[in-house]
């Protein structure tokens, strides 16, 4: 990810460091707590609460692949859907969003 999709005071790493976002453009080193300015294009990693670097999330797609994690989510969508149908094939409302909700696309 890059920098200003960081929120500010969220942990990161960055060149092999550890940081704490602080501003617009600024991190806290951990440990010396000395502040720096990190560019906005920077590539860097978010820390979970244990210090590890979180699961990346691919940024960027094909047009092929986007088209194939549609579909696979309307057909999960659907069969939801289906499942939660009532005998006469009515749905409420609440149970379609909550069904929209609950659906996963898959990495």
């Amino acid at each position: 990810m890059r920098f200003p999709q960081v929120k500010t005071g969220q942990r990161f790493t960055y060149q092999g460091m550890q940081y704490t976002k602080t501003g617009p453009l600024t991190a806290s080193e951990e440990g010396s707590g000395e502040q720096r300015m990190i560019m906005r294009s920077a590539e860097v990693a978010l820390l979970d609460v244990t210090g590890k670097p979180e699961k990346s999330t691919r940024q960027q797609y094909t047009r092929s692949e986007l088209e194939a994690e549609i579909q696979r989510f309307k057909t999960s969508l659907a069969s939801g859907v289906k499942a939660a149908a009532e005998d006469d094939g009515t749905l409420q409302l609440e149970q379609v969003l909550a069904l929209i909700e609950c659906t996963e696309v898959n990495d």
